[in-house]
């Protein structure tokens, strides 16, 4: 039997491939709202798109034809002008991926239908307007990946026990001023951004975050971190751009001794015997008030004037933190922080590129 092949101009190569293609990609059309609504009427089969694309255009709402897409997967919004989301929102039940970064969208653009997004893994709302974390999350189970960025959030709830599958957290960019405790019930994650806000201290829960890698803490206000984290098994932790760091590292000084310490200095060095029969009271509570110098192969001390100087500590060869230690003088420096840093030299300088540098 003879097969007659169909000839090419029998049918249209390029619709017969769209026919199957799964994707819609509408993005950098200039589009605005009614040539958005009205393009979406004469999608035929709805249903048969996973990932829409329609970032980047000049949309203000979105249009309530979306509820016909009940097979969406991924919904890319992101670069546009919304301010709120329509109720139909709450329709798209398989939707795991929703991006609205760059909208102008606010504590009040989410509808409660948004609670019926169970499926949702992935939600972008860096650059928009919320002043508070939007607390519609907290009941989306299955999210993985939460992005917060630029926005303006004073504070956060404490509600961190409800997102045990999330893995990736952005909150940089904020004005946020306390991590609350819960936070350390997010026993999947992997990624902390905490950058550019105004935290001077972390809950001593974080320690509790055992798959934790990567801690953005740069451009805070940290004096001091939860002794606690050193339990964490960090990949990379930034602390750029904290007193932290910049006021121990940058703007230690040293105050040169006064004479009446520069003497009470010998008197001690030497070991010179003293009591209040030869010396006024208030002279041998100032002999009796002095402090050994840190080095220990140093056996002077100080009394008001001291020189600060940073001690990186190694944390079970993880990486190092700054701790401050005070010593008699500038010339006075510890043996084993001189040992540490000409054994493990490049080692250090890699790691505190990687840790106070970011």
């Amino acid at each position: 039997m003879e097969t007659t092949l169909p000839l090419e101009d029998d049918f249209d190569i390029e619709d017969d491939i769209e026919d199957f293609d799964d994707t819609l990609d509408y993005s950098h059309k200039n589009f605005n709202d009614i040539d958005c609504n009205e393009l979406l009427t004469t999608i035929e089969s709805p249903n048969r798109i996973i990932n829409f694309q329609l970032n980047s255009n000049k949309l203000l709402v979105v249009p309530n034809e979306i509820e016909k897409f009940q097979s969406l997967i991924t919904l890319e919004l992101s670069n546009n002008q919304l301010a709120q989301l329509p109720h139909e929102i709450g329709s798209l039940k398989n939707l795991k991926n929703l991006h609205l970064k760059n909208n102008a969208l606010n504590d009040l653009s989410f509808p409660k239908e948004m609670l019926q997004l169970k499926q949702l893994e992935l939600i972008n709302l860096i650059g928009n307007r919320f002043k508070q974390f939007p607390r519609q999350l907290f009941h989306m189970i299955n999210l993985k990946e939460i992005y917060l960025s630029s926005n303006q959030i004073i504070m956060l709830p404490d509600q961190f026990q409800h997102f045990t599958k999330v893995e990736v957290l952005y909150l940089g960019e904020n004005r946020i001023g306390n991590i609350p405790d819960s936070i350390g019930c997010m026993c999947s994650l992997i990624v902390l951004n905490l950058c550019d806000n105004r935290l001077k201290t972390l809950p001593r829960s974080i320690s509790r975050l055992t798959q934790l890698k990567s801690l953005s803490l740069h451009n805070n206000q940290f004096c001091a971190l939860p002794p606690d984290i050193i339990r964490l098994d960090l990949q990379e932790l930034s602390l750029r751009n904290n007193p932290l760091v910049v006021r121990f590292v940058r703007d230690l000084t040293y105050d040169v001794p006064s004479l009446k310490e520069l003497a009470a200095r010998t008197i001690k060095l030497h070991k010179i015997n003293y009591d209040d029969k030869s010396i006024p009271k208030a002279l041998v509570d100032y002999l009796n008030s002095a402090k050994s110098c840190l080095n220990p192969k140093c056996k002077g001390v100080y009394f008001e004037s001291c020189h600060k100087s940073i001690k990186f500590v190694d944390f079970c060869g993880k990486f190092y933190l700054p701790l401050l230690q005070f010593l008699c003088s500038p010339a006075c420096t510890s043996t084993s922080t001189c040992q540490m840093a000409t054994t493990h030299s490049d080692d250090m300088n890699s790691k505190f590129r990687k840790v106070l540098l970011g």
